[in-house]
């Protein structure tokens, strides 16, 4: 039999881990607008018995859809808390804050393949976060 062997590495283009107190996570490109079909995960690693508050100063995501489109469904750009599963879209975070139960939060960042990277409107988030 033929023996094949196969070696896969991942490398974060965005997104990343985030283990130092007081940092910011952003969109790809930000201040600039991200492009399209970009997936990301941001993984926050705080010590342990400390947890993490993530306060999104600006969150502006692009609600175009394609294909069929509700509320929180559909091929729409959204940030993801992969700990509970929520996801937001829009300006669904927008000055608010996320507190972490444990010492471990990651989340997710999808973009659809409406190209957003000319629009005249500023899309993208920039959030802060720090450990308590």
């Amino acid at each position: 039999g033929t023996k094949v062997q196969m070696r896969l590495t991942a490398e974060y283009v965005c997104g990343g881990k985030f283990d130092v107190d007081n940092g910011v996570i952003t969109s790809p490109l930000y201040p600039k607008n991200y492009i399209n079909s970009e997936a990301c995960i941001y993984d926050i690693v705080a010590p342990k018995k400390k947890r993490i508050a993530l306060t999104c100063e600006y969150f502006n995501l692009s609600t175009k859809c394609i294909g069929h489109c509700g509320e929180h469904n559909g091929d729409k750009t959204y940030f993801q808390d992969i700990t509970t599963f929520e996801r937001y879209e829009g300006k669904d975070l927008e000055g608010k804050t996320i507190k972490s139960k444990k010492n471990h939060h990651t989340f997710y960042f999808l973009s659809n393949s409406k190209d957003v990277e000319d629009d005249h409107r500023q899309y993208g988030f920039s959030c802060s976060y720090h450990f308590f």
